[in-house]
């Protein structure tokens, strides 16, 4: 199971063939980004990471997490 708030800070990042085990609202949010491993040699290279914590970032919409969690 993914700890959102590790996921969120960028502590690791989540193989494509476990997305499912990510919340719907990650993938309506402009923070969820792809990238290809250049270390793996598996099928499945890909990985998804949270970019909210990036100090570049280019938007500073609150994500959908951070949204459901307000009362």
């Amino acid at each position: 199971m993914v700890n959102l708030e590790e996921f969120r800070l960028g502590a690791f990042k989540v193989p494509f063939a476990c997305g499912d085990e990510l919340p719907e609202c990650c993938f309506r949010c402009v923070y969820l980004q792809p990238e290809e491993s250049p270390v793996c040699y598996c099928d499945a290279p890909f990985y998804y990471f949270c970019a909210y914590h990036w100090s570049d970032k280019l938007t500073h919409t609150e994500p959908p997490c951070l949204e459901e969690q307000q009362p």
